[in-house]
């Protein structure tokens, strides 16, 4: 078996003869690289397939075989013990939430941008101005000393630390994508912080509501705007799913969706959203979503996500 990486996870590899993930170009491998499932695998690519996400090298699971013994379909998996160090969404691993032993060793983790505190995402937009020419660059409401925040991560039952929330909206998760994924963050709601890549949820998993909130990624399948198409009307917000549900959809106003680079061009964009998930006529959506609790990712980034 490799890591625990299921084939549910792993949809396909990067063949690229003669690169290596410790002096290659990771960019060259994304461009070069020639992507196959598992079927087209043959012996000949051992040592030359790799991860669309971390650009790690794979294993096909079994080698050789087209099947298991049970007659389940051969995989792509991480390589155990290997580069287990470099984060990536499609290492399937268990969640492991992180708790402090004292205030001054939370606080550290903080201020080395280790641990990442989100004690609300904004439920509407601030007065300060917040358009930048650059999808990329920080929105000014991500304060360097943000609001304190009653954070419950100690080691020591009914204990909580004073720390600051220095990131109030989905943009500011959005933004150096890449390195937050092995941040610690804690999210509203939450009693413990886990790595970015342990919180996100995939919304093609998502098969019934959720009154959890919860942070989740799903690539757009088409958006519309409903009524006369005025900021105060509802856009439907159509996102991939799960093949049991009828549809998933994300609603927000029209100019809510627009602030946020939504609209009826967005096909394909990735979008991540934190909220509950609840029915909506034959299938499920996530409503009354604030304004800092959603963002599109930054095309740049896309690849982490692999959908």
């Amino acid at each position: 078996m490799a890591d625990g990486t299921t084939s549910q996870k792993i949809k396909y590899a990067l063949h690229l003869s003669n690169w290596d993930f410790d002096h290659g170009d990771k960019e060259a491998l994304r461009a070069k690289g020639k992507r196959i499932i598992p079927a087209d695998y043959d012996a000949a690519m051992k040592g030359a397939i790799f991860c669309a996400v971390c650009c790690t090298n794979l294993q096909r699971v079994p080698h050789k075989k087209e099947h298991f013994s049970n007659g389940r379909l051969a995989y792509f998996g991480h390589i155990p013990k290997r580069y287990d160090h470099v984060p990536c969404s499609l290492r399937s691993k268990k969640p492991e939430g992180k708790r402090f032993d004292t205030y001054e060793e939370a606080r550290k983790a903080v201020d080395a941008g280790n641990l990442v505190v989100v004690s609300e995402f904004l439920p509407t937009r601030p007065d300060l101005p917040t358009e930048t020419d650059d999808e990329y660059n920080a929105t000014p409401v991500e304060n360097e000393e943000g609001l304190l925040s009653e954070t419950p991560i100690s080691r020591h039952n009914g204990e909580s630390f004073l720390l600051p929330s220095r990131v109030r909206t989905a943009r500011g998760i959005c933004r150096n994508f890449d390195q937050n994924l092995s941040k610690y963050y804690v999210f509203p709601e939450k009693t413990f912080a886990a790595r970015l890549i342990d919180l996100l949820h995939d919304i093609r998993d998502v098969t019934e509501p959720d009154d959890s909130p919860k942070l989740y990624y799903g690539r757009i399948k088409g958006s519309f705007a409903a009524g006369s198409g005025l900021d105060h009307n509802i856009r439907m917000t159509r996102l991939y799913c799960n093949e049991t549900i009828q549809d998933f959809t994300l609603k927000t106003t029209v100019g809510l969706a627009r602030e946020k680079g939504i609209d009826n061009d967005s096909k394909d964009r990735i979008v991540l959203v934190f909220g509950k998930v609840q029915i909506s006529g034959m299938g499920l959506s996530i409503e009354k979503i604030g304004w800092g609790s959603f963002d599109l990712l930054p095309k740049i980034h896309e690849h982490s996500l692999m959908l």
